[in-house]
């Protein structure tokens, strides 16, 4: 009986030290600034850095608190930032050992942020769209070690895949489209095979709608059918079919989240970045992704934080001005908008989530020396970026960014939403009968729904 108690308590206690373990290590804990060491031969390493544009896998073995795992893949990833000084990674667990995960995720990507002083917006981003009732893509901050060396702060990012979708939509069944320049959703012809003939003007020049599951199927149909209907002439007809192909709520939420967050390298202005995923309700969902192109960066001469948030799209992309044509859409536009202006970027809201990133990576950033090989980024550099201008292409510091699109969000939707106001009122009237009254009183209103939850 004695000898039993003992076991008992070993294995508690070998339960407990596994708890204990998976919780003080979790892969996407953003609470703490975990370290990823990445173990591959020198020579491998150097070849991986003289073809900056190969797709291909190389071997590495990969390293996370007490955990070590062999015959990963390991190589760059991005566009332009292939060819930066501060490399971006994606490393793949399955690569070459079929199935294998890691804390749930075949995949993982590491974000340099060499155009980002302050490295903090992609990841505020992220955080606020998550805030913001959108399926969460998981992200965190981390210190990267290659054989031992610091290669500085980097932002883990989850993959969009199949386990990403089963975790937010759960299910995985639908097709998912990785969209990127010119992604414009411009109607060729009903021939599927004329958008999987498209292909990116980036560097890595994959397809323009690359379709990520299902992949041995191969069908675009439904994709088709989506450009298709987002082509039709600006009538009731539009409106009305747009919406049995596309979620025309989470569309719009999606473009005032982009809006909110200064975020150009989208669709809605720069056809770029973002993921379709037919969903079993046989609607497209809208999902942004690599947005490190935010609050105030600009590398195409636009003022992110004053432009006039009715007009931010480009006219030559046929979707936005026709959704915005639509005045049940612009008005719905509108109130998520100032939902999300109100509640998500206001400074009183958003200002200590700034602030409380910066200390937690301050020390980590301020020992990243590979930052300082591109644009010079030194230490004043990232105290600068949250209070003001640090270089042509960062006119803005985080916190100036917000406090003025804040300001003029406001300012231009006051007309629209000021007259919705009267409307509403109008319509909400209540009239009171006879007058003057004898025996009864009678109350007659024509309001259906005092209260509205736009987000």
């Amino acid at each position: 009986m004695e000898k039993m108690k003992y076991l008992y308590i070993g294995f508690f206690i070998i339960i407990f030290q596994f708890i204990s373990f998976s919780q003080s290590n979790q892969l996407f804990d953003d609470k703490v600034v975990n370290e990823i060491y990445v173990e591959i031969p020198t020579d491998t390493l150097a070849k991986i850095y003289s073809n900056p544009l190969s797709e291909n896998y190389s071997n590495a073995t990969f390293v996370f608190g007490k955990d070590t795992i062999k015959n990963v893949g390991f190589r760059l990833r991005g566009n332009s930032s292939r060819y930066s000084k501060k490399k971006s990674f994606k490393i793949s667990f399955n690569e070459f050992v079929s199935g294998t995960k890691y804390q749930g995720v075949k995949k993982i990507n590491l974000n340099g942020q060499h155009n980002d002083p302050s490295l903090i917006r992609e990841k505020l981003f992220y955080d606020t769209w998550k805030k913001a009732g959108f399926p969460e893509r998981r992200s965190a901050f981390v210190r990267v070690f290659i054989n031992k060396k610091y290669y500085g702060l980097y932002t883990l990012l989850e993959e969009y895949d199949k386990d990403w979708l089963t975790r937010v939509f759960g299910e995985n069944d639908g097709n998912l489209y990785k969209c990127t320049y010119p992604a414009d959703l411009k109607y060729i012809n009903e021939d599927q095979n004329s958008y999987k003939k498209l292909f990116n003007t980036t560097t890595t020049g994959g397809r323009v709608y690359d379709l990520k599951t299902n992949e041995t199927a191969d069908d675009y149909t439904d994709l088709v059918k989506l450009i298709a209907t987002a082509n039709i002439p600006i009538n009731q007809a539009f409106a009305d079919s747009i919406q049995k192909v596309l979620d025309i709520n989470w569309m719009l939420k999606a473009f005032a989240m982009d809006v909110a967050m200064g975020n150009w390298d989208d669709f809605f202005y720069n056809k770029n970045n973002y993921f379709l995923y037919y969903a079993a309700d046989h609607k497209f969902k809208f999902i942004t992704y690599d947005t490190d192109n935010t609050a105030g960066i600009d590398f195409v001469n636009v003022d992110w934080a004053t432009r006039n948030c009715l007009n931010w799209y480009q006219n030559s992309i046929p979707l936005p001005p026709k959704l915005m044509s639509v005045p049940s859409f612009k008005l719905q536009f509108a109130k998520y908008l100032d939902t999300i202006a109100r509640n998500l970027i206001a400074p009183s809201v958003i200002f200590p989530k700034i602030d409380s990133m910066k200390t937690l990576i301050r020390s980590s950033v301020l020992q990243d020396s590979f930052r300082r090989l591109d644009y010079g980024f030194d230490s004043l550099a990232f105290e600068k970026s949250f209070v003001g201008k640090v270089i042509s292409f960062a006119p803005y510091g985080v916190k100036p960014f917000f406090e003025t699109r804040y300001n003029k969000i406001l300012e231009q939707l006051s007309v629209i939403l000021s007259l919705e106001n009267d409307l509403e009122h109008q319509e909400n009237e209540v009239k009171i009968y006879p007058n003057p009254t004898n025996d009864f009183l009678y109350f007659n209103s024509s309001q259906k729904n005092i209260f509205n939850n736009y987000l």
